[in-house]
């Protein structure tokens, strides 16, 4: 008879996957987060272990051996799939380079793969509806190879190293909640590592299915619940201090001091002459950017950044720590780059070009604006904020709406330049509509490349752009 129950659990978490696996990928597809894409691979390939339970219930209740030993062989391919997923997650969030070691846990994965696939399992129990499978082994029967210490081993490797940088972040950050959350992925993949492994080998005899099996679950559930903790929660955790008023005085001070930007031999004008105009004609314009993210749109925001730099201006640029823009931007002296990120809750300084930022706490980088403007008080300034799509789906439409409001306003200034880049494919008409109505200049960029959509036109004094621009320097 096919247990119900164990049924229930598994479609419970087939359930609890697929929803995180739908959030995450559609928050990688909107700001191009790779934990989240990770973390959703990871999720989606769960589901099938799951999945691949219940059929084999349904397989033992048919009594159908060749079934249920097929369907278990897919349960573990899928569920290791998963694993090497999670390492990449692991390395991504914690700022590895998932390229360079993402070897080790697909050899692991394949080599347990492959002891499964042309092993012969062998039935070792029905509990509970579900037939339980084993492997040989030294220290227990069925006596052979021990192909059951080998898997325990290679699990060992493919989770360990995750496991290790969950543990090692929560060990070395100062910040609670960053260390609350750590340790809560760690603690979860331990927890379902453990009792995953037990899963497949059956390392502990199977009579024990009913207290390990809702183990994965948990420990599942701790690491889905350490990356997406509701904020309400975070706020607890962190407590009621403001990071605005924790240390954003000495360390914006410090990193917000007036220095020299060097003078680059760029051209000019590279980026105001894409829109027919001329450095001078496009100083003190707050621009909004659409663009779309299979285009090459960093280009043209690199050549505003390069434009700001060989005129002698200072860049600022707001972004994520390793997006594409942070690396098209990187290798430029002199700007300076705000880094959000939701592994912090304070500002961290990184180098004397980087600081990191909270990314959902918009009152402090509207703090950072005043005192970008206060510390360089008739300086020429240039910003670069990447993206407004990110920060709609990580505090929402309305709070970001108000943020924004609030921007535009408090850097109204001529002497500051701005572009605002925002996914043209990431949101509805009536969001995007009201975005736009915040901006007297909209461009857009494609696979056409620029467009001009809306340019207010001004009155410029005929005021040399080299001279102004040294005059600024000088003041």
């Amino acid at each position: 008879m096919m247990g119900i129950g164990t049924v229930y659990i598994l479609g419970g978490i087939m359930f609890v996957f697929g929803i995180l696996h739908v959030y995450l990928i559609r928050k990688y597809a909107r700001t191009k987060d790779k934990p989240s894409l990770y973390f959703g691979m990871t999720a989606f390939f769960y589901i099938f272990p799951a999945l691949f339970g219940i059929l084999i219930a349904v397989a033992t209740a048919m009594d159908n051996s060749f079934l249920t030993e097929t369907f278990y062989k897919f349960s573990t391919t899928f569920g290791m799939v998963a694993y090497v997923f999670l390492n990449m997650f692991a390395m991504a969030v914690t700022g590895r380079d998932e390229k360079r070691r993402v070897w080790i846990p697909l050899t692991a994965f394949l080599a347990i793969t492959s002891i499964v696939w042309i092993s012969d399992p062998i039935e070792e129990g029905v509990i509970e509806g579900t037939t339980e499978f084993t492997l040989t082994s030294m220290y227990k029967p069925p006596y052979g190879l021990p192909l059951v210490e080998t898997i325990i081993v290679l699990m060992v490797i493919l989770a360990s190293y995750p496991i290790y940088l969950f543990f090692l972040t929560a060990k070395k950050t100062k910040e609670k909640i960053v260390k609350v959350k750590s340790f809560l992925m760690g603690i979860g993949l331990l927890i379902a590592a453990i009792a995953y492994v037990i899963e497949v080998t059956d390392a502990v005899s199977y009579v024990y299915m009913p207290i390990y099996r809702p183990m994965i679950f948990v420990g599942a559930f701790l690491l889905c619940f350490g990356y997406v903790m509701p904020r309400w929660i975070e706020k607890r955790i962190v407590g009621s201090v403001s990071a605005s008023n924790y240390s954003v005085e000495s360390i914006m001070e410090k990193f917000l001091m007036p220095t020299v930007t060097p003078k680059t031999s760029g051209n000019p004008h590279k980026f105001s002459k894409t829109l027919g105009m001329n450095h001078q004609q496009i100083r003190g314009r707050k621009i909004l950017l659409e663009f779309d993210p299979a285009s090459n749109y960093e280009k043209s925001v690199c050549d505003f950044v390069s434009e700001a730099l060989a005129n002698t201006e200072q860049a600022f640029v707001f972004t994520r720590r390793g997006s594409a823009l942070h690396r098209a931007l990187s290798g430029l002296e002199g700007v300076k780059f705000f880094c959000l990120t939701q592994q912090t809750s304070v500002p961290k300084e990184v180098s004397e070009n980087e600081v990191l930022l909270p990314s959902n706490d918009v009152s402090l980088m509207l703090n950072v604006f005043d005192k970008m403007l206060k510390a360089r008080p008739e300086s020429v300034i240039d910003i670069v904020f990447d993206n407004l799509s990110d920060l709609v789906l990580s505090i929402g439409f309305e709070k970001a709406y108000q943020f924004l409001k609030y921007a535009t306003e408090m850097l109204a200034s001529s002497r500051v330049t701005a572009i605002f880049l925002l996914n043209k494919v990431a949101h509805d008409v009536k969001i995007a509509s009201s975005i736009r109505s915040l901006f007297s200049d909209q461009i857009s960029f494609g696979k056409e490349g620029m467009q001009t959509t809306k340019l207010l036109e001004k009155e410029f004094a005929a005021v040399d752009l080299e001279e102004a621009t040294e005059k600024g320097v000088r003041r």
